[in-house]
């Protein structure tokens, strides 16, 4: 029998993943950026925890999380304006030291006021790992291995976009809110300090100056996408806070972990079946089914409570929210304006996450002064305008993404899963 060489003893994928991680740099790449995206997914759930510990009061603690939020996304612009223009290490020198701080500093005080108001600068002084991250892969791996780079980069992410609530709820439950906001603190740090002492990042030069804000919106596809975002945002806003809160509500707050990690392990698998396979479906028309898959599995939702029958609705409308997030990239990959690959990216998401965090605020109020069903309702309400402004509306004036992608936008498409902190 002939002996397995190294080129058969692997898979031609596996091989791929191997490779890419022998060259230099991608390890430590990969390593520093994981304890901030860690802290990215735990700092929100660990800010509801902690407000509602210390002011039993699920509406204040949906509003602190909410204002996080919303000052995060509102200057994601911002913040990659100016990476673009200062570079990585003066960012991060000034960002990270702040933001850790904050966090500390929220817990030293019971005041209501200061809570709510460390709450909105810890989202104003987001470092942004995510937008500097992106063009690191770049530089490190060279154009014709990008998408294998980009399949790491964004499994690495959404996987502490699973465990990070996990944490968050074991640390809150077993010891205290305030334990898991020191520890989203710490683990910032750490990643921050990793992150501006990487080679790759000291050395990464700004590329040349791309289009403005204000010629972006002049761009009638983009604001469609843009206002399309916002629906959905708030709705995804309300989704947020309201299954915490509505399991708080019916004193089992342990559910909302394995219940939002449902939701985002079945879009990881959504997104990996519709990334993974070969389709003539244009970008437009994936979006428009995927879309009607999630307004679909979302109408349910009102009917259910923290339980099986919530995981069952929300496994089934994560598996359709990762279809639909591949081809909401690709749509906007293929309207777009030339030269604003990151700028598009970074101003719809201050819009889209600004709506979400409003959304978030929302959620908290209405699940314990109205009704928690009431909230469930109006995201599904929320989803399925979503979905009807692009079908009865937006479509007709996004036909240059009903063609096929090139293979370059479809990997850029992959990289934009990746929300711009």
């Amino acid at each position: 029998m002939a002996k397995k060489t190294r080129a058969t003893k692997y898979p031609l994928t596996m091989r791929q993943y191997l490779d890419l991680l022998k060259i230099a740099g991608v390890k430590r790449l990969i390593l520093s950026s994981l304890p901030g995206r860690l802290a990215y997914a735990m700092v929100q759930l660990a800010t509801f925890f902690y407000v509602k510990e210390v002011t039993d009061s699920i509406a204040l603690a949906g509003l602190a999380t909410g204002l996080e939020g919303i000052t995060s996304a509102a200057t994601a612009g911002l913040r990659g304006t100016v990476i673009d223009r200062f570079g990585q290490f003066r960012p991060f020198l000034f960002f990270v030291p702040f933001w850790t701080l904050l966090l500390f500093a929220m817990t030293l005080s019971t005041n209501t006021a200061w809570i709510l108001t460390a709450s909105a600068l810890v989202g104003f002084f987001s470092p942004p790992i995510n937008l500097a991250a992106r063009p690191l892969w770049r530089d490190a791996v060279g154009p014709s291995r990008l998408r294998t780079a980009y399949a790491i980069d964004t499994t690495m992410m959404n996987a502490t976009t699973v465990f990070g609530p996990v944490v968050t709820t074991y640390l809150a439950l077993q010891f205290s809110g305030e334990t898991a906001l020191w520890m989203t603190s710490i683990l910032m740090a750490i990643g921050g300090v990793a992150m501006m002492t990487m080679p790759l990042s000291r050395n990464w030069k700004p590329e040349s100056a791309k289009p403005s804000a204000r010629g972006l919106f002049k761009h009638r596809a983009f604001r469609i996408i843009v206002f399309e975002g916002m629906i959905f945002g708030f709705g995804w806003g309300l989704m947020e806070i309201s299954i915490p809160a509505y399991s708080s509500l019916i004193e089992r707050p342990e559910l909302s972990a394995p219940l939002l990690a449902t939701l985002a392990i079945t879009s990881i698998v959504g997104g990996l079946i519709i990334g993974g396979r070969k389709s003539s479906i244009t970008p437009l028309n994936g979006f428009k089914v995927a879309g009607l898959a999630v307004a679909i599995c979302a109408a349910p939702l009102a009917f259910t409570s923290p339980g099986f029958s919530m995981g069952f609705v929300l496994a089934a409308l994560g598996l359709a929210l990762g279809f639909a997030q591949v081809y909401h990239w690709e749509t906007l990959e293929a309207i777009r304006p030339v030269g604003t690959a990151t700028s598009a990216q970074a101003w719809l998401w201050t819009l889209e996450g600004s709506m979400l965090a409003i959304g978030a605020a929302i959620g908290g109020f209405l699940v314990e002064k109205v009704n928690p069903q009431v909230a469930l309702g109006l995201i599904s309400l929320c989803l399925l305008g979503a979905t009807s402004y692009i079908w009865l509306y937006g479509s007709k004036h996004l036909q240059e993404a009903n063609k096929p992608l090139s293979e370059v936008k479809k990997v850029q498409a992959l990289a934009d899963l990746e929300e711009p902190t």
